[in-house]
């Protein structure tokens, strides 16, 4: 993990919220256990996965360890400052912890010993990664240009567990989504990233105005992909 990387996402707090797709419902009650009421949303950033779960009925308790992120989670939220190495959260005190866009920067044994600690006794963890399907066309450049991790067409050549730090048995299902977009909301979404937000300035500046070049001009919708897992703890 680039520590750099990791780190970057307050400087474009802004951006991340505007621009990020969110989560389908039926990806969220995919990796949600029967019954469950409190939720923790970790390494929760702006609170994309949030908003949904709170929409759902939920009690959410969202841990952020950036502040400029932490500031744009939704009020309703109980929001806390903390990490995943290090939960604020009390003994098995919620039913479930979903991760969104986020697992790969944890160090999965001591998150997963977090995570453990937290929830009750057949509680699950639920990690979800929104991925543009980059099948053909303009996404399919676009993933190319900025050698896009988070792609379709990685997600299907790998069909291995997302972490080996548990036992646990893993389910997993691919939810397709579209998020309403024009050229400079792709930008925004691209400016949003870690990759892209390390670069030096006139690096970025060139590499952002070949992404709007990529793109169609109008109103378009980005097709994504949730790419979604589950375990029983």
């Amino acid at each position: 993990m680039d520590p750099r990387r990791a780190l970057s996402f307050g400087a474009a707090a802004e951006a991340y919220a505007a621009a990020r797709p969110t989560y389908p419902v039926d990806a969220l009650r995919f990796v949600l256990p029967p019954g469950a009421r409190r939720v923790l949303d970790l390494g929760a950033g702006t609170g994309k996965l949030t908003s949904v779960l709170l929409d759902l009925g939920l009690e959410v308790v969202a841990v952020e360890p950036d502040d400029a992120m932490r500031t744009l989670i939704d009020p309703r939220a109980e929001v806390l400052e903390g990490t995943a190495e290090d939960v604020p959260v009390e003994d098995g005190s919620v039913d479930a912890v979903v991760v969104g866009q986020a697992w790969h920067w944890f160090d999965e044994q001591a998150a997963l010993a977090s995570v453990r600690r937290v929830v009750r006794p057949g509680g699950t963890l639920g990690l979800l990664w929104n991925v543009l399907d980059d099948s053909d066309g303009w996404p399919l450049d676009l993933a190319d240009h900025i050698g896009m991790e988070d792609r379709l067409s990685l997600v299907n050549d790998t069909e291995e567990q997302p972490t080996d730090a548990t036992s646990g048995r893993w389910q997993r299902q691919l939810f397709r989504h579209a998020q309403h977009a024009d050229a400079d909301l792709v930008v925004s979404n691209l400016a949003s990233r870690s990759i892209v937000i390390v670069m030096p300035d006139a690096e970025r500046t060139v590499h952002l105005d070949k992404v709007r070049s990529v793109v169609p001009d109008g109103e378009f919708d980005i097709p994504w992909v949730t790419d979604a897992w589950v375990t029983t703890l």
